[in-house]
């Protein structure tokens, strides 16, 4: 699998825009939601960049429940992820692959679009304009989108041509009552346009892992003979590639369920090699920015003082107390409250409730960590006695330093 480079610009403050319009049904009940690329004005993209920025703001950052509820989203995709040079690793019950217009359709389009369908993936056909000899590309999409204010009076005639071979077809860009009542006399199925809904904006604050840290995960992933627990490491060592991940984990791995994870651990089992591949390679391609070092280093020591502590009074659940480090710190690093990071990831009721109240023994453990860095009076909730408080914190210190200099010289 390739890793493309993108030169996306992030806004000083790491927010972002994602567009998102409604697709109604012949009732004009909610079908789903196509998503949009939204970036700077004036800002040059290349088409497998503003498929990327789409999937890791959808699937990573807002979190594709947050964004969509229970709807299907339709997502654009250029060649390389129809063919399946990248992946698209948004659950496959609730995706519909858009192949853009400029996709030429030759075999081995065809050959991905089958293999989509196969996958489980419903596959559209966006902007669609008639050609000659598209007979089998027709037959083995879901559905085909019309454009109906460029057709014009060509309308009916596409229609007519385009449903002999795909029984589901879109009227687009419906402007007006009349467009809409034309379209459905003549038989189409699904409904977008300005009439319905204009395209909603929305806005969300990223967190973005470093490069090297994203490429690093790649080439662990593509490699013949994985060693999960470098995986593991890998995504610990980076606040971004933890939330992200997490993020997408609690979509689960079957029927889009969604799931409450208890580590990054669980979460990197429930999403899979291939899943957890994909989006690697797709925040390569994203490549948006980073922290610095020194909240990287902050972050990265309560999330390992937590373990510490945890694997003195509570071996077990070492790996949630991580986990719990790790995302207590994220209100500081993504500057929102607690209340909206839990909203965004799927965790058990223990690591919310210890997260927002320092409820139960990793609560506790939290509880020691954060007033340890905040240097505010310890209570020692983590049932450690203090001399092993100040060994943990010392470890944790020096652990996370020495990470931070091997990634800042990665």
């Amino acid at each position: 699998m390739p890793v493309l480079s993108a030169n996306l610009e992030a806004k000083p403050d790491g927010t972002f825009l994602l567009g998102r319009q409604p697709v109604f049904d012949t009732a004009l009940g909610l079908w789903g939601y196509e998503l949009l690329f939204r970036g700077p004005a004036g800002s040059a993209v290349d088409g497998e960049s503003m498929t990327a920025e789409v999937l890791v703001r959808a699937g990573m950052d807002i979190g594709l429940h947050n964004l969509a509820g229970d709807s299907r989203v339709l997502v654009n995709a250029t060649r390389p992820f129809v063919v399946g040079d990248l992946g698209i690793p948004l659950p496959p019950e609730r995706t519909v692959v858009e192949v853009l217009e400029d996709v030429a359709h030759d075999a081995e389009v065809l050959d991905g679009i089958v293999r989509l369908r196969d996958n489980g993936f419903l596959v559209a056909l966006d902007d669609y304009v008639w050609a000659d000899g598209d007979e089998p590309i027709l037959r083995a999409v879901d559905l085909v989108k019309l454009d109906v204010l460029a057709l014009g009076e060509g309308l009916s005639a596409e229609f007519d041509r385009v449903s002999q071979y795909c029984s589901t077809v879109l009227a687009e860009k419906v402007e007006t009552i009349e467009e809409l009542e034309l379209c459905r006399a003549m038989g189409f199925k699904l409904f977008q346009g300005y009439l319905l809904s204009r395209p909603q904006i929305l806005s969300g604050r990223t967190l973005s892992p470093t490069r090297a840290t994203s490429l690093r995960l790649v080439t662990q992933l593509c490699s013949s003979d994985v060693d999960s627990k470098e995986v593991e490491n890998t995504i610990e060592s980076s606040p971004a590639l933890s939330i992200r991940f997490l993020r997408a984990a609690g979509v689960g791995a079957a029927a889009g369920l969604r799931r409450p994870i208890s580590s990054i651990r669980e979460g990197a089992i429930l999403l899979g090699q291939r899943r957890m591949r994909s989006w690697a390679t797709i925040m390569v391609l994203e490549d948006s920015g980073d922290v610095s070092a020194a909240q990287l280093e902050s972050s990265l020591t309560r999330a390992r003082l937590c373990e510490l502590l945890a694997e003195i009074t509570q071996p077990r659940r070492s790996a949630s107390a991580f986990t719990l480090g790790m995302l207590s710190s994220m209100e500081a690093l993504m500057q929102v409250s607690k209340e909206q990071i839990l909203e965004t990831v799927t965790v058990t009721d223990e690591l919310a409730s210890a997260m927002l109240n320092f409820d139960g023994p990793l609560g506790g453990i939290l509880a020691d960590a954060v007033a340890w860095q905040e240097g505010t009076a310890l209570h020692m909730r983590s049932g450690v006695s203090l001399g092993k408080l100040n060994s943990a914190c010392a470890e944790a210190v020096a652990w996370a330093y020495n990470l931070v200099e091997v990634l800042q010289n990665s």
